[in-house]
Formats: C-alpha cells, sequence, structure tokens
C-alpha cells in the first residue's frame, strides 16, 4: 500500500498552499499532485464534503509513487474539528508512523482571511462587524469556521494518536520572515536534505491580501474548471491565477477589525492560546494576543 508518510494538516488560511509548493522542490520529497485530498476528511454527517475530495483508497493511493522515500499531501480540513471529526484516528489506522507539519498564524488574521475568502467568493455580503456579530462557534456549518483558529484543541486531537515529536508546528511569521531557517527545520524534521536550496523558496502563493472579487457567472463556472486545474502544479496555477486575476477582477479590501470586535475575538481566542504556547513551547510573539 502506497500512502503518504507525512500530511500538512492547516491551518486554513496558513500558508498551506506556499508549503506545499516548497516541498515539492525538494528532490527527495514526491507531494501529491492534488493540493488538498481531503481523504480522512471522513463521514459528512449532514456536511458536505469539501469539494474535489479523493474518497477512494485505490484513487488516493493512485497519487503517491512507492519510488519516493519521502511522500506528502495538504489538507487543512484535517484540523477542523468538530466538523470533521475523527481524522486523527482514521491516519493511525493507515499511516500510524504518519509525521504532521502544523502551520499556524494569529487567530485573529486567519479569520479575517477567511472572511476575504468568502468575500472574494460571492458567500458573503455583510461586513465584517455584521457577520462578527452572528458568529457561533458552536456552529459547525459556519463558513467562518471559528474552530480552525483553535489551534491548541486541533493539537491536542492529534497528541492524543501520535507522539509530540511526529508533529512540527509551525508558525507562518516565521515561513515568511525566516523561510529558509524554517524550511530548513522542515526538511530536518522530514529526514531529507536540510541544505536544499530553490529559487521557488522566495515567491509566497495566494496571498490573502490580494484576493479578488469573483462575479457569480464564473462563480459558478468554479467547479466545472476546479478538477483541472487542481492537478496543475502550484506554482503555475498560482501564476495564471494571479495573471487572471489581476487582468480582470476588482481586489477585496482587507477589512478594518473594530476595537470592540477585536477585543471580542480577543476573549474567544486568547485560552486556546495559552493551551497552544503549554503544549508547544513557542511564544508566538508576534500574535496579537
Amino acid at each position: 500500500m502506497t500512502l503518504p508518510t507525512f500530511f500538512i494538516i492547516g491551518a486554513a488560511k496558513a500558508g498551506t498552499t506556499s508549503l506545499h509548493h516548497y516541498l515539492e522542490q525538494h528532490p527527495e520529497v514526491q507531494m501529491s499532485a492534488v493540493k488538498e485530498t481531503n481523504f480522512f476528511a471522513g463521514p459528512p454527517n449532514g456536511i458536505p464534503y469539501p469539494v474535489g475530495r479523493v474518497d477512494r483508497l485505490e484513487d488516493y493511493e493512485a497519487l503517491f509513487d512507492p519510488s519516493w522515500r519521502v511522500r506528502g499531501e495538504a489538507s487543512p480540513s484535517y484540523a477542523s474539528a468538530p466538523r470533521r471529526q475523527g481524522v486523527p484516528q482514521r491516519i493511525k489506522q493507515l499511516v500510524p508512523e504518519g509525521l504532521f507539519i502544523y502551520l499556524v498564524r494569529d487567530p485573529i488574521d486567519r479569520l479575517v482571511s477567511q472572511y476575504q475568502m468568502l468575500v472574494s467568493a460571492g458567500k458573503e455580503q455583510r461586513s465584517f462587524s455584521e457577520a462578527l456579530a452572528q458568529l457561533d462557534d458552536a456552529d459547525p456549518y459556519s463558513f467562518y469556521l471559528t474552530c480552525q483558529s483553535f489551534y491548541g484543541r486541533q493539537l491536542e486531537l492529534y497528541l492524543q494518536e501520535f507522539s509530540a515529536d511526529r508533529v512540527l508546528v509551525l508558525d507562518q511569521a516565521r515561513l515568511r520572515g525566516e523561510r529558509e531557517e524554517t524550511l530548513r527545520g522542515v526538511f530536518e524534521f522530514l529526514g531529507v536534505d536540510p541544505d536544499f536550496r530553490s529559487e521557488a523558496f522566495s515567491s509566497e502563493l495566494l496571498k490573502g491580501g490580494e484576493r479578488r472579487r469573483y462575479p457569480r457567472t464564473l462563480q459558478r463556472l468554479k467547479p466545472v474548471l476546479r478538477g483541472p486545474i487542481r492537478l496543475l502544479p502550484p506554482r503555475l496555477r498560482g501564476r495564471l491565477q494571479s495573471s487572471f486575476e489581476e487582468s480582470f477582477l476588482s481586489t477585496v479590501p482587507k477589512p478594518e477589525v473594530a476595537p470592540a470586535d477585536r477585543e471580542r475575538l480577543r476573549e474567544l481566542f486568547a485560552p486556546d492560546v495559552a493551551r497552544l504556547r503549554s503544549l508547544t513551547g513557542l511564544r508566538f510573539e508576534s500574535w496579537s494576543l
């Protein structure tokens, strides 16, 4: 059975596409051609599967080449409990020696980026404050998936199934600001040449601040185009998307977060950030809480 040896489990809007791109440059690493397979996302429980989910084991295996010792995939849905439950257990059944890379970022910034994405997709018409007023973290159907900003909670679920030395937690701020040093640590964690360098490491894909607003006609075409486009290498996919958006689409401005809204979010996320710091020993000094 040919399966991945490691997983990028999230978080959504924290740089997983860029990290996938950097890793596939390494001559000792094979990354799945489908970036978000969502294979282990599990039964829907009334919640629709992610679009384009690879749901058959034989199709999933076909994405990985047994001649490569180190094989990986990236699916942020793997760290979105309770919306997607039981993911660590399902992975352990098939890949008991798996390694995990968990990218995290300031949870408030992640939520703002999620808002921008929903606006660009035409799924959100309200202001950020209006949307936040109706935010319910207990609702697993929420577009905002605030569960994905509770990193400590997600990490604990993996540590119940896998030892701490099998999970590498990375701050997106370090991947942006100290990229070569951070990637060296990732390569060491995966057991490949840590000294490898690539010109591609200078690029950053799908920046949240560059989100574009898609009109409804294009939104309807997205499901049709998504399958073939997802098979393209991330760098080429990013170039094509950027070129099209810059030529034809208007930008989605980053919303201003009112002081009262920011305080509410700080109160919401602060206990979990404390839990994450305790679990990892990392300080996340650039974060706003």
